[in-house]
């Protein structure tokens, strides 16, 4: 599968085979640019859920505007998400999204297996096997919720859930969001408190509810490459295959 991003002079179309003890797993490559946006579980649409951080409030959040940015890197490398979200009880409150993800190795579901059932269209268990075969799985490097506007100062640090420590990883590929088909990806988090709000109005619970535990469940779509783009690489592989040509002669 390829997905084209703003600034690429070229994206791979290949897989990847990893080893998983005595089979090889192929993870579909991802490098690219894409808009996260939101899922639905029972009626709620939500890029994050977040029960108990405040008494009384909404547990489902969203990205402000619609959509947040993923990103992945070479080889599925790495990857990255990013943006405001919002609460759907009270827009007012808002939170900035950033996490740093990395590959796991050797790319592969935890002992627990991957997050939720999925949706996977009926599919067998053959049919399921394969299709998490293409996912990649990664493990948090760095992650925060911080506080905008009326949660100005609040800071909350987001790491592996600790009842389940890398035991399931954030998955990425298609069905991977635990909620619908497509592209998507998901994972669960346990957060802590850094810092509180300014204003105390707004008190982060210290033994918020499901021990502090939260989830991201996101849609991708990837961000095209203008038509100008995809022209300069096709000059750029044209240029480069000239510049080898010479060098052979």
């Amino acid at each position: 599968m390829k997905h084209f991003v703003f600034g690429a002079a070229a994206l791979a179309l290949a897989t990847i085979g990893i080893s998983v003890g005595q089979e090889a797993q192929a993870a579909t490559d991802y490098e690219g640019i894409y808009e996260a946006t939101s899922v639905n579980t029972r009626g709620n649409d939500h890029t994050v859920w977040l029960p108990g951080l405040f008494s009384g409030t909404d547990a489902y959040w969203q990205f402000t505007g619609g959509a947040g940015n993923f990103s992945v890197g070479a080889g599925n490398a790495t990857a990255s998400l990013g943006g405001t979200i919002d609460n759907n009880g009270d827009p007012n409150l808002m939170l900035e999204l950033a996490v740093e993800y990395v590959l796991r190795d050797p790319n592969e579901p935890g002992v627990s297996g991957v997050k939720g059932g999925g949706i996977d269209g009926g599919l067998n268990a053959t049919e399921r096997a394969a299709l998490i075969d293409t996912w990649s799985f990664f493990d948090i490097v760095s992650a925060s919720l911080t506080g905008v506007g009326a949660l100005e100062g609040l800071v909350l640090e987001l790491t592996a859930f600790p009842t389940l420590p890398e035991d399931i990883p954030f998955q990425l590929g298609e069905s991977a969001n635990d909620k619908n088909q497509g592209l998507g990806g998901s994972g669960w988090f346990s957060w802590s408190i850094v810092s509180q709000a300014t204003d105390m109005t707004y008190v982060a619970l210290p033994n918020g509810s499901s021990n502090q535990h939260g989830d991201i469940n996101i849609n991708l779509s990837a961000v095209p490459l203008p038509a100008g783009g995809v022209l300069l690489i096709g000059g750029l592989a044209a240029l480069g295959a000239v510049r080898r040509r010479k060098k052979a002669a």
